[in-house]
């Protein structure tokens, strides 16, 4: 399992935080801060994206 925190110079001169977790070398589940939801890259991760919306308790530490 890996995590990814940081963020990105937009090209308007904004940042924006990122949060991703990958598995294996792949991208698994992402945060996006704008519209406070998970993004889940594939059908695998769509379990822990619901799971994770469902508690709140991510979604919490991450805004």
């Amino acid at each position: 399992r890996q995590r990814l925190i940081g963020c990105d110079l937009l090209s308007d001169g904004s940042i924006r935080g990122t949060s991703r977790f990958g598995y294996d070398g792949r991208d698994f589940i992402s945060f996006d801060l704008e519209s406070g939801r998970f993004v889940a890259a594939d059908s695998a991760a769509e379990f822990t994206r619901r799971r994770w919306e469902h508690e709140g308790i991510e979604a919490e530490r991450r805004t």
